[in-house]
Formats: structure tokens, C-alpha cells, sequence
């Protein structure tokens, strides 16, 4: 009787090899995931406006680059702000409350490299595009008017990172970066906030739950 059920046993495990090796050559023909660059997605809205002491934010999301073009980076541009209390409907209540240390703006962009043979060409700008981005911010926060200073946040698993703030008109104006030039990956925030609170710390925060998660 076990001579009848053998072919039938043998077909079901050449079956099974079949599909394990098609699998695996699916497997090894798919190209690789392109990294996340999208910093409003890769924090709540809560987090975002947690990291500032407040309770509500919004986002809005701008693909400046997107997947396939030919100078090889994918980039996003993340602008939200944060409040705590009645929502400010205006530029003048906005304001107010930053005055007030009850809103919060910021901006956030992020570069990566995108899948494919133009990556090539992104790491070869990068680090043209990273030193155009120190020097403005360099010229705006510590060489004009605003009379800022560096500072060096956590590097989040990234190579580097550099900061900047200045006091502004009653407000805080906050810019950093940080990047890794093997990967191609450049992130850029700026904050705007209630001169009053502890120097960095929010920026800190928000990055604490962006940075290590674009790759």
C-alpha cells in the first residue's frame, strides 16, 4: 500500500520545493524598499505636539522630489504646528499664542536617496547640498542681526548633527541637521517657539521621535 502512496507523497514535496524556490527567487528579484522620508508620518500628531508641552497639532505634507527622478533623492517637507487650549484660526492668534508659549511652529525636510541607479548622482551632491545649508544657516543665525549660537544636539544614530538658535522678536527661532553621508540621508528642522522655554529641548523631543526612524 505504500508503494501506491508514494508518488502522490513525492508530488506534494516537489510541490512544496516548487514554491519555496520561486519564493525565494521573488524574494531575491525585488528591489529594495526605499527608506521613509516622510516626517509627518512618522510621528503622531499627539507626539508632535507632546514634544512641545502642548496637546493638539496639524500637518501638512509637501513631496518636493519624488520617487524616480533623476537627481536620484527623495525629498519631504513636514510644516505643522502645535497649540494647546482653543485652536488659532489666524496669523495674528498664531502669534499670540507663541507669545504666549501656547503654539509652537515648525518645519521639517528630509532627504534620502532613492532606490535605483540616480542615487548615485544625490550622493554625489550631497555634500554640495549639506555645506549650501550650514552656510545659510550659519549666515542667518550666528554671522547676522540675530547674534545666535551653535549648539550640538544627540545624534540619534545618525553620523552628525549641528544646531543653531537665536532669541527673535520675544520668540526662539531654532534650526538643526543632521545627516549621514554614506546613506545620503539630510535632516533639517526649524522651530519657532516661546523664547522662555529650555533652550533646544522641544527641538530635542520631536527629533527624539524622527530622526532614527528616516533611514
Amino acid at each position: 500500500m505504500s508503494s501506491r502512496r508514494q508518488p502522490s507523497a513525492i508530488r506534494h514535496f516537489m510541490s512544496i520545493v516548487a514554491l519555496s524556490t520561486f519564493g525565494a527567487m521573488v524574494f531575491t528579484a525585488a528591489p529594495a524598499i526605499a527608506a521613509n522620508p516622510d516626517a509627518c508620518g512618522l510621528a503622531t500628531q499627539h507626539e508632535m505636539a507632546r514634544a512641545f508641552g502642548l496637546t493638539n497639532s496639524v500637518q501638512h505634507k509637501s513631496v518636493l522630489r519624488a520617487p524616480g527622478n533623476p537627481a536620484g533623492v527623495i525629498h519631504i517637507r513636514c510644516r505643522a504646528f502645535a497649540w494647546k487650549g482653543q485652536k488659532p484660526t489666524n496669523a495674528e492668534r498664531r502669534r499670540s499664542g507663541l507669545l504666549a508659549g501656547t503654539v509652537a511652529t515648525y518645519r521639517i525636510e528630509t532627504w534620502v536617496a532613492d532606490s535605483g541607479p540616480a542615487a548615485e548622482t544625490w550622493l554625489a551632491n550631497f555634500p554640495k547640498k549639506l555645506e549650501g545649508l550650514q552656510s545659510r544657516a550659519k549666515a542667518q543665525f550666528l554671522e547676522g542681526a540675530l547674534q545666535g549660537r551653535s549648539f550640538t544636539p544627540p545624534r540619534f544614530g545618525l553620523e552628525s548633527a549641528i544646531g543653531y538658535q537665536a532669541p527673535s522678536g520675544g520668540l526662539r527661532k531654532l534650526r538643526a541637521f543632521w545627516w549621514d553621508r554614506s546613506s545620503g540621508t539630510l535632516i533639517s528642522f526649524n522651530v519657532l517657539e516661546d523664547r522662555d522655554k529650555p533652550v533646544g529641548a522641544s527641538l530635542r523631543n520631536l527629533a527624539s521621535e524622527i530622526v532614527s526612524e528616516v533611514e
